[in-house]
């Protein structure tokens, strides 16, 4: 029994390394954040009235995916500020 017992727990040692390992990757390959959901951000903090953040989001885009279509929605955004009143800031 005792045999039976240790190939049991080295079968559940291998069962969490493998869980642990795929939570570990699930959890890069999470970390990494697409346009889209960086200018969904941007354009909250707009919303917000915390302009600053959303300029910043808008730069990160720029940056990062100069070649997405997000990256075209940003420009577009931080070009229309300087057509903007500033009464429309907050």
């Amino acid at each position: 029994m005792n045999i039976l017992m240790k190939k049991m727990l080295s079968g559940l040692g291998n069962a969490y390394r493998c869980i642990g390992l795929s939570l570990v990757l699930g959890m890069l390959m999470g970390c990494g954040e697409d346009p889209r959901q960086v200018f969904e951000t941007a354009r909250f903090e707009e919303q917000q009235h915390n302009r600053a953040h959303a300029q910043e989001l808008y730069e990160q885009i720029i940056q990062q995916y100069p070649d997405s279509e997000f990256a075209e929605k940003a420009r577009q955004r931080l070009e229309a500020w300087k057509t903007e009143s500033p009464e429309g800031e907050k």
